[in-house]
């Protein structure tokens, strides 16, 4: 299939338009983002691809989309994880469900079954999608991408003829935010959490505006990435672009003041992990990547294998006493914080 064979065109002239996209199996955050920007019947919503898996609640994701499409406003878009139910018979299934929590998880809890109470996987596949038939035809009809007046809203990304863009291709391009393409329409993208483009070395999960393409990424890494978030890009009727989001992180009261002066930031994100390592302590370790080097907060080092062990930033917010800011994780004498989206360290004294 490719986009041409399945995919709407939608006017959205005159109207505020909310896109968000990889929901994955967070209803409640879902819901808090809409409220947060007062989403109204005379909206109109546009969900980019992957309600579910990953998160902790995807049939919930599933049935609170299924809701809102009743509206006749809201439009969803097909993800690649929303191909789940086509993919129950493949190979890659058990090995995937390994190391992601899936919708498969769900269903099988809900049956109180496991899949090793099948006699083969084609029979497991056969049993969910009878079950639960309802949750499978909110997503195996979705449209692969939606045309506006200025807008291609596609789940990863389109070839430079973008009607000839390929399912595969629509649902998996990983690196579109950097691809370079001449269409006359911006091309807004989720898929590859927007953190994994790394800009004068700041690690942020907000939405990003490309500087030199026609090109909007949205994933905010909301279940895949420590510190995520889920965004939504708001179209106002007037063409004013802005964006928000939400997440769930607890907050933090600043009690004394921190400026950490001058800095000159690196980040080190998926698939880039691998690192020289070099002479530290119970706080810091010296790295290097490709000849680069930084100061690495040591519990984020793999020693065996010379790797990271998540993403890494080693930029140090600027914080005001009596401000709140998100804690992500503490640390040995050290928090790791978000501020308006943007990941940094503070020292732990400077925390309630």
């Amino acid at each position: 299939m490719k986009i041409k064979d399945h995919y709407k065109q939608l006017s959205i002239e005159g109207k505020r338009t909310i896109i968000t996209s990889d929901v994955h199996g967070r209803p409640d955050l879902l819901k808090r983002l809409l409220d947060d920007v007062k989403f109204s019947d005379d909206d109109i919503l546009i969900i980019n691809g992957d309600i579910i898996d990953k998160g902790h609640d995807s049939i919930g994701a599933l049935q609170y989309v299924a809701t809102l499409m009743d509206k006749g406003n809201v439009h969803v878009l097909l993800g690649n994880c929303d191909k789940i139910f086509d993919e129950l018979e493949e190979d890659f299934l058990y090995d995937y469900m390994e190391y992601r929590y899936t919708i498969v998880h769900e269903m099988l809890k809900v049956l109180g079954k496991s899949k090793e109470d099948y006699p083969s996987q084609q029979e497991m596949a056969d049993d969910l999608r009878t079950q639960f038939a309802l949750l499978h035809s909110v997503l195996k009809d979705l449209p692969l991408m939606i045309e506006t007046e200025s807008y291609i809203i596609v789940h990863a990304g389109v070839d430079e003829d973008y009607l000839e863009t390929s399912e595969h291709d629509a649902l998996n391009m990983p690196f579109f935010y950097n691809k370079a393409h001449h269409h006359e329409k911006t091309v807004v993208v989720g898929h590859f959490p927007v953190c994994n483009f790394v800009e004068n070395g700041m690690y942020h999960h907000n939405v990003k505006v490309h500087p030199n393409y026609k090109t909007i990424a949205i994933d905010g890494g909301n279940e895949v990435k420590t510190s995520g978030q889920l965004n939504a890009l708001i179209i106002e009727a007037d063409g004013q672009v802005s964006s928000t989001f939400v997440d769930d992180y607890k907050k933090a009261l600043v009690i004394q003041s921190f400026d950490p002066g001058v800095q000159m930031p690196h980040t080190f994100t998926y698939p880039n992990y691998n690192i020289d390592v070099y002479e530290g302590d119970e706080y810091f370790t010296y790295c290097e990547q490709q000849g680069e080097g930084c100061m690495v907060k040591t519990e984020y080092i793999d020693f065996e294998k010379h790797r990271l062990k998540d993403d890494y930033t080693d930029y140090f917010h600027k914080v005001e006493m009596s401000e709140y800011v998100s804690v992500i994780k503490r640390l040995n004498g050290y928090v790791l914080i978000k501020k308006d989206g943007i990941v940094g360290f503070v020292p732990e004294e400077v925390l309630e």
